[in-house]
């Protein structure tokens, strides 16, 4: 029972009390008076009937009945016709008591079905938006694959002759050609990184699924991370429980959680604190929670986020989000995002326990 149920309760006790108080303590007063109270009684049974359906209007007002008939037998003195009478009228307490329930229950059960056929278009809804997403995923991982594949060849012969050229420069003490040459070879890096990231965004390799030690991986990532973060003068705080085994491949769940990490970090420009968090969230699931204080995604950008080669940062391929959806979604897991412009953002990632701990928990 709620707290607006309790007292919803106590008010209909009250009204009970306070009327059959009046019958009571007022038994030499005229009988128009009485049936005047008598009607008073309509007050709580429909109440009850309204807040506790059938099952309220019934048994407040079979209470009422109870309550109410001694009195008629103190008021009259005997049982005549008259009491009979009075019992009688008393009863459409019982008729107004059920009817307004059931009415009430009736309503309430449509309302439940109706949240119910709003619950279900909401998933169908999600479930088809998740389909359009991983057809658009695999549609562009196929395009970036050809295309990634197409440019590497020549960007590797680029890199040779740039660097043979480089090292002539360098013994002919040419400088600027030597400058020159080097800025093609880091150019040529960072396109090597990007079709890197576009292959394995298009090509994933296989996941080694097993049991893991979530705790694990979230302390390898503080280590790796804390470095990091100083540099940028952020303070990484982490808050973590105990958590049961969850179902997944370590080496890719880590990459995926390093992406969100490293996103917060570079979205702090002027510092601050990066939240990580782990807890069990039910028998089922595992809660990862990165959370920093940077400048927010706008409310426009976010349904896009997660798409590739979508990004708001200069420098960046627009395919880190995308690659950690990806792994997410290949756990069986599912990720949300929560962001406010000035206030920062926060992903939450929902990962499956093992089975060995779902089966330890049916027996």
């Amino acid at each position: 029972m709620t707290k607006k149920d309790q007292w919803n309760f106590v008010l209909i006790t009250l009204l009970i009390a306070i009327i059959t108080g009046f019958h009571y303590g007022m038994t030499a007063s005229p009988w128009p008076v009485h049936d005047f109270y008598r009607r008073l009684y309509y007050v709580p049974i429909i109440l009850a009937a309204f807040h506790f359906r059938l099952r309220g209007g019934f048994i407040s007002s079979a209470v009422v009945m109870v309550l109410y008939a001694p009195h008629l037998i103190v008021y009259f003195g005997t049982l005549d016709i008259e009491v009979v009478n009075q019992l009688l009228e008393a009863g459409m307490f019982m008729v107004v008591g059920v009817i307004t329930g059931y009415l009430a229950e009736q309503a309430y059960r449509r309302e439940l079905q109706l949240q119910r056929q709003v619950s279900q278009l909401k998933k169908m809804d999600m479930l088809e938006k998740k389909l359009r997403k991983s057809e658009r995923l695999a549609s562009l991982g196929q395009l970036s694959s050809g295309i990634a594949h197409e440019i590497r060849n020549p960007l590797g012969i680029i890199k040779t002759i740039s660097q043979t050229l480089h090292r002539e420069a360098l013994e002919a003490e040419d400088a600027s050609m030597a400058e020159g040459l080097g800025i093609i070879e880091n150019e040529t890096d960072r396109a090597n990184r990007v079709i890197k990231g576009m292959l394995d965004f298009a090509r994933p390799e296989p996941l080694k699924m097993k049991p893991t030690d979530a705790s694990e991986i979230m302390e390898d990532l503080l280590r790796i991370m804390r470095s990091l973060a100083k540099q940028h003068q952020v303070e990484i705080k982490n808050y973590f429980q105990s958590v049961p085994m969850i179902q997944a491949d370590a080496d890719r769940l880590k990459q995926a959680i390093m992406n969100l990490m490293l996103n917060g970090i570079q979205a702090m420009e002027e510092g601050g604190t990066l939240t990580v968090a782990l807890e069990k969230e039910d028998d089922h699931q595992a809660l990862i929670v990165v959370r920093d204080e940077g400048k927010g995604i706008n409310e426009e950008d976010q349904p896009y986020i997660f798409d590739p080669f979508f990004t708001t940062k200069d420098g960046g391929t627009g395919l880190g989000l995308s690659v950690t959806y990806r792994i997410i979604e290949e756990h069986q897991g599912s990720i949300e995002v929560n962001s406010h412009k000035g206030e920062g953002t926060e992903f939450r990632l929902h990962l499956p326990l093992a089975e060995e701990e779902d089966k330890s928990h049916e027996t």
